[in-house]
């Protein structure tokens, strides 16, 4: 491999080359509240701790619910085992059905 030729080089306009960004005064500050912001984004157990009310209202919510739903399905199982067994029932009073030993 050769070195690059001199005549070519970069070095030269890269050592004359100087960026001056305007100053803000303003920077660090911006920089710290930025830094501030992200430090503050809440976990869930401090969420929950600080919507407590919130939390507390939709679980015992979901429990009413829950409690209504079953107590519907369960009074639906009870009716049709009733009307099951009354049909059973009334089935073994019929004389067409009775056996004689």
């Amino acid at each position: 491999m050769t070195p690059p030729d001199s005549k070519d080089s970069l070095a030269p306009a890269l050592a004359d080359w100087r960026v001056a960004p305007p100053r803000n005064p303003q920077f660090r500050s911006a920089v710290w509240a930025r830094l501030e912001g992200a430090r503050g984004t809440p976990t869930w157990s401090s969420y929950v701790r600080g919507h407590a009310t919130l939390v507390a209202g939709a679980l015992a919510l979901a429990v009413v619910l829950g409690a209504v739903t079953g107590r519907e399905q369960a009074r639906a199982r009870v009716e049709a085992a009733r009307g099951q067994l009354a049909a059973s029932y009334v089935e073994g009073l019929d004389a067409r059905n009775m056996r004689m030993p």
